[in-house]
């Protein structure tokens, strides 16, 4: 009985990890560079290596400075922030090869996608 337990156990956390590989949380490394809106592509993210980053269009840019723990993106934007929005912004992420999706932990109806460049 304890080694039907047992084979059960590795082979659901077989699937488990096979599941998972296609899309990882990833890492601060994962995200360095810059990303590309799926629907504006004129609209992109810079993540420097040193924590630093901008984002918007040229003529535009805001920056702000990130850190990333487990799948958790934290964004803090610099600067005037206009009425209404999140100047310390949390983001759910995901890297699935070259492209990376966030949903924001603050406003759920907040949610897209940009792919490498």
């Amino acid at each position: 009985m304890k080694k039907v337990v047992l084979f059960f156990l590795v082979g659901a956390l077989l699937v488990s990890t096979l599941a998972l590989a296609g899309c990882s949380r990833g890492n601060d490394e994962d995200l360095v560079g810059t990303w590309a809106w799926e629907d504006f592509a004129d609209y992109t993210y810079v993540f420097n290596s040193d924590g630093t980053g901008t984002r918007g269009v040229t003529g535009a840019r805001e920056s702000f400075t990130w850190s990333t723990s487990s799948d958790q993106l934290r964004i803090n934007r610099e600067g005037d922030i206009p009425s209404g929005e999140i100047r310390n912004e949390r983001w759910t992420y995901t890297i699935d090869g070259d492209v990376f999706s966030i949903v924001s932990r603050q406003d759920t109806s907040r949610s897209y996608s940009y792919v490498r460049q």
